[in-house]
């Protein structure tokens, strides 16, 4: 009888607990993050780069926002308005001649939006792109990759075909082991493919065309016809936010240029902002605040809107 009553308590505490998980009472955890390299795992990740013959001179270095400025005093800014988490330093040397280097920068930048960001900013146009990463260029002797939510920048001592071979296997060997989570980037799928100028897309946190009220903004250059248009596109986090963001254009104009114009071409409103001799477009479109910047001629801006207010989808 005593193990019947047993079964019997198991049995019903069971069926309390299928209940209780049916009803959703039961928490399931929740997926984990994906993984974050630690300056630990960064440290470790660079020391087993160094190439036979070589050494780490001094040691493996992190920097956080607070300290970056110790290492790239007036580039330090730059990096901390994209958020910066913290960066990896460390530099190698030829154990037979301390004058043979290479330098090794990991930009932790929390994002790979923020990532893209500083590494779209830096990038020369026309640099040979590299298969690295998302995207890589080398420009002189050293070579610069963004990969997921990581900057990096390979410095190296000088343009010897020996050096430059460690410094490419040393770079291929970083990338394969920097995670990247395949968060996409909204803003290279957002805009439109057609007549883009290649390495044309930048993308600003803050301060896009150095207004301040700009955030969250991508720019690119676009072919047409015999010359380039820049055109800005910004996200913003609703349909209210994107007005008051056109409002502010207009402040701006009124305040610095000549004069803000309201126009409707084919049912599309626009705002032309005459900054006296550049002209600025302006529409929103849904959440999306977009339009061409510092275009000569008004009349090509307008057709430039236009033809982007049709490419672009409303968020």
């Amino acid at each position: 009888m005593q193990d019947r009553s047993v079964r019997c308590v198991i049995s019903f505490v069971l069926l309390a607990l299928a209940v209780v998980v049916g009803c959703g009472l039961i928490q399931h955890k929740a997926p984990q993050s994906e993984p974050v390299a630690s300056p630990g795992d960064l440290a470790a990740m660079v020391t087993n780069l160094t190439p036979r013959g070589w050494k780490i001179h001094d040691k493996v270095m992190w920097f956080t926002p607070e300290n970056l400025y110790q290492h790239i005093d007036g580039r330090a800014e730059f990096y901390l308005a994209y958020d910066i988490i913290g960066m990896c330093f460390v530099s190698f040397e030829k154990s037979s001649d301390r004058g043979i280097f290479i330098d090794i920068s990991i930009y932790d930048m929390g994002t790979p939006t923020n990532a893209f960001g500083v590494f779209s900013i830096e990038r020369p146009q026309g640099s040979p792109q590299l298969k690295l990463g998302r995207d890589a260029y080398r420009s002189g002797t050293d070579y610069y990759i963004w990969k997921g939510r990581y900057y990096v920048q390979i410095i190296v001592a000088n343009d010897s075909i020996g050096l430059q071979q460690i410094a490419m296997n040393m770079a291929k060997k970083l990338t394969a082991s920097l995670h990247d989570s395949n968060e996409p980037v909204w803003g290279l799928t957002a805009l439109p493919k057609a007549n883009l100028v290649p390495q044309s897309v930048r993308y600003y946190l803050v301060d896009a065309m150095a207004l301040d009220f700009m955030q969250n903004t991508y720019m690119a250059r676009y072919h047409r016809g015999e010359t380039e248009v820049t055109v800005f596109l910004s996200q913003r986090d609703s349909v209210e936010s994107a007005q008051a963001t056109v409002d502010r254009f207009i402040e701006h104009a009124d305040l610095y240029g000549k004069e803000a114009n309201l126009l409707t071409v084919n049912d599309i409103e626009l705002v032309s902002c005459d900054m006296g001799e550049i002209n600025d477009i302006v529409f929103q479109k849904g959440r999306l605040v977009a339009g061409v910047t510092e275009v000569e001629d008004q009349n090509v801006g307008l057709q430039a809107a236009i033809d982007l207010w049709r490419q672009l989808q409303p968020e």
